[in-house]
């Protein structure tokens, strides 16, 4: 009996893993790449104490228009890179404009969790609540218990929700300091009171590589995904129409995670590539790679069931971002940059924008295990685009 499609090419997926895990291009990346130590991380607790008492979203302009606080996740990216030195002049720019934390306002007790959530004004509530969660158990008990309760919502807060809990999982992973529980403790709690899930309707799955599935996801009209001021315009116009709702089911997320990741990944890259200068902010799309790949730094830790529910809602939201906001075809048989790694990373870390630093991580970080050039031309071209277009704060 022919095995079924899904066997096939998850078993073909691990196979070019194998062969490729000792190419010479992945030995050229741990020769010229970042190298990451016990050490480099110190610097994260470091930004932890420098930003301590702030809160998840701040007003850097006054208008009451406000941006998701970054410093703690591009904090953590960094260190990934082995680029702690990067670290403090990134918190001194950005420390100026943080707003404090919110007071908490009333205890959440018990099953009362799920009224609490979405409800961003109890960020504070739902910071203690995931302190005591913490202190009562391990933290990667709490977080195989939260997110599969909170992976429907990767969407909320623009994706930031689970970025900075991926960020915290891998910065805690690392070694368990006071300072990093207490930003996986903030992260999961800004995660849960912006709680926001886009439309689906279960049923089963068509049992589909993310590379497959992209093209059968409908786009708005052209004019829609060019004539916006917000990314989260485009995007919700592109989930309200009705045939999103079965796009979370295009997928198996039952196959491979790594390999699931890998396709994932390198499909995004391909479309940032061509659309990061085509759109009209690349601010907005760099975030179906970064969320969609957001199950990477947590892989480590997840029981099968979180990995399974995280990749499902990450390949969701890219989707989502695909629908709204992609202009351009992907691109084919991409070269490598001439730039090297490390200058990529210096491209990166100059970038005004905080974004930079991000795509730039997590483009490397996918690079590591799927050592394919299109994700140094994603991060190249994200960058730039970035530095041009992007958010710049003195």
């Amino acid at each position: 009996m022919a095995p079924r499609p899904a066997f096939a090419r998850g078993l073909v997926a691990k196979i070019r893993d194998e062969l490729t895990s000792g190419s010479s291009v992945s030995s050229a990346f741990a020769a010229e790449g970042p190298s990451v130590n016990a050490t480099a991380y110190d610097a994260l607790d470091e930004a932890l104490e420098a930003v301590a008492g702030t809160g998840p979203e701040y007003d850097p302009f006054g208008t009451g228009f406000c941006l998701t606080n970054h410093v703690p996740m591009v904090a953590e990216a960094l260190c990934a890179l082995g680029r702690p030195d990067a670290v403090r002049p990134r918190v001194n720019r950005y420390r100026k404009y943080l707003s404090d934390a919110p007071a908490p306002r009333g205890e959440i007790v018990g099953s009362q969790w799920r009224e609490a959530l979405g409800h961003l004004d109890r960020v504070g509530d739902w910071v203690v609540f995931f302190e005591t969660q913490l202190d009562d158990a391990p933290w990667d008990e709490v977080i195989n218990r939260w997110v599969p309760r909170l992976a429907p919502a990767s969407y909320a807060a623009g994706t930031h929700g689970v970025l900075r809990v991926a960020h915290a999982v891998r910065g805690i992973g690392q070694q368990e300091t006071r300072l990093r529980r207490r930003e996986l403790a903030e992260a999961l709690g800004y995660w849960a009171a912006a709680y926001e899930t886009l439309p689906e309707a279960r049923g089963a799955s068509a049992g589909l590589l993310a590379s497959e599935a992209f093209p059968l996801v409908e786009q708005l009209e052209l004019r829609d995904r060019r004539d916006w001021m917000l990314f989260t315009e485009p995007l919700a116009k592109a989930t309200s129409m009705p045939s999103f709702i079965g796009v979370a089911d295009l997928v198996d997320v039952h196959l491979d995670p790594s390999a699931f990741l890998a396709d994932l990944t390198e499909a995004i890259a391909a479309l940032l590539v061509t659309n990061a200068a085509e759109v009209r902010f690349s601010r907005g799309i760099v975030h179906a790679f970064t969320a969609g790949s957001a199950t990477r730094m947590m892989l480590p830790y997840l029981t099968p069931e979180s990995t399974a529910r995280s990749l499902r809602y990450g390949w969701q939201v890219a989707a989502a971002f695909y629908s709204g906001l992609i202009v351009a075809p992907a691109a084919v048989d991409v070269e490598a940059p001439v730039e090297s790694i490390d200058e990529l990373v210096d491209e990166a870390i100059a970038c005004p924008d905080e974004h930079g630093i991000k795509i730039t991580e997590a483009c490397l970080r996918e690079y590591r295990v799927n050592p394919k050039p299109v994700y140094l031309a994603a991060a190249r071209a994200c960058t730039r685009d970035l530095a041009e277009t992007g958010l710049k704060l003195a």
